[in-house]
């Protein structure tokens, strides 16, 4: 069995690449292909794009060939992406068979710098592919020299066409782009500037985007989490900025909202099969670091967990949990008496709330999120409150 590994950081993916992978097919003709995005690639400086959002824009490759695969597996793992660890990978999963590993020009000229290159050159078969014009020599000295030392190398041949994910990434070249990689790189804005947004910003953008009542509803949890962030000892900024975007997805439609959860399916961990109302959190989230520029994780965690909570809940998760819960609007039978004991005891509130919150869930025959139900066993084991 022959298995071609074609890798790369793929920030974009780019008609350049689709080429360059063809050319590798033709030379190779194999069994199966997998397409292999790194998670901090250790030649390059680290990605700015989330890996997730790279992974879905590497779909552009699936028409290319019927057995290919685009693999999400170096970004599991999580660090720096050491090839010699993707073909131990691979040779457990396919024993016996041959591993094909594509380089690129500029990385066969460097390939004596990659970790434990001697195995790597034991245990594959190069396929080099130039990316210019005029480096055929340069390229063919420096394959005889991997196969004095005992390497396997094959040209894939064919016309560079030459195109640079970083001059995508400045603006030029855009044309290059696949459209499956255009979609996503539309629809998070990505390869623009994006400064983290401001607190006037993000009310602005609050006020733009949603309906009048659910900005209302926004600006007035605004106002209780800075006011209960100054009480409690939390980053009364972090605290406005979080509540004006915690709600920043509510209202676009659930097919929007699955899609997002899809992009970003290793960050979002599973988010998709949570029920439907904690998705609006983890979308608004997710478009606050890649769209609105927040990096902040305090921010983003309070954000995509205002909903349903989660265990080791921060002090600004509980904050702006419930600043929603009790902004001033809110009527319903019991939040009197919760907005008394929130201005007393932040955790019991915490507590009492999620616990409310199951409870009525249950009453209604709605489906419990198991994540706020591990979060209500934890916080309410101090206070002995009826578990559920």
């Amino acid at each position: 069995m022959r298995v071609l590994l074609f890798g790369g950081t793929f920030d974009p993916p780019h008609n350049g690449h689709i080429h360059l992978l063809q050319q590798a097919i033709r030379a190779v003709a194999p069994d199966w292909v997998v397409v292999m995005p790194a998670c901090l690639p250790p030649h390059k400086s680290p990605s700015t794009t989330a890996p997730d959002l790279r992974l879905a824009m590497c779909r552009c490759f699936e028409p290319i060939f019927p057995d290919l695969e685009v693999s999400s597996w170096e970004i599991e793992q999580g660090g720096a992406s050491y090839t010699i660890d993707t073909v131990a990978m691979l040779e457990n999963r396919f024993p016996g068979a041959q591993i094909f590993l594509t380089v690129g020009s500029d990385m066969l000229l460097s390939f004596t710098g990659w970790k434990d290159w001697q195995q790597l050159l034991a245990r594959t078969i190069l396929v080099v592919q130039s990316r210019r014009e005029g480096d055929e020599e340069q390229l063919a000295a420096a394959a005889a020299g991997l196969e004095q030392k005992g390497g396997r190398v094959v040209f894939a041949g064919g016309t560079p066409l030459e195109v640079s994910s970083s001059e995508i990434r400045s603006g030029r070249g855009r044309k290059n782009i696949p459209p499956q990689a255009r979609e996503i790189i539309r629809r998070y804005d990505l390869y623009r500037p994006h400064p983290t947004i401001s607190i006037e910003g993000a009310r602005r953008l609050a006020k733009r985007t949603l309906s009048d009542k659910r900005y209302t509803h926004t600006l007035n949890v605004k106002k209780l989490a800075v006011k209960l962030a100054k009480q409690y000892g939390a980053d009364p900024d972090k605290a406005a900025l979080a509540a004006l975007l915690h709600d920043i997805a509510k209202e676009r439609p659930k097919a929007e909202l699955l899609q997002i959860l899809q992009d970003n399916a290793i960050i979002a961990k599973g988010a998709a099969q949570r029920p439907v109302p904690v998705w609006h959190g983890i979308c608004a989230a997710l478009l606050a670091q890649h769209r609105w520029g927040v990096q902040d994780e305090e921010v983003l965690s309070a954000i995509a967990n205002h909903t349903a909570g989660k265990p080791g809940m921060t002090r600004l998760d509980k904050i702006i949990y419930l600043a929603d819960m009790c902004s001033a609007e809110r009527s319903y039978p019991e939040v009197d008496w919760l907005r008394a004991l929130l201005a007393q005891d932040l955790d019991r509130a915490m507590a009492v709330s999620l616990g409310q919150n199951i409870l009525w869930m249950r009453q209604q025959n709605k489906p419990i999120d198991p994540v706020s139900l591990a979060a209500y066993d934890e916080l309410r084991r101090p206070y002995h409150l009826e578990a559920f």
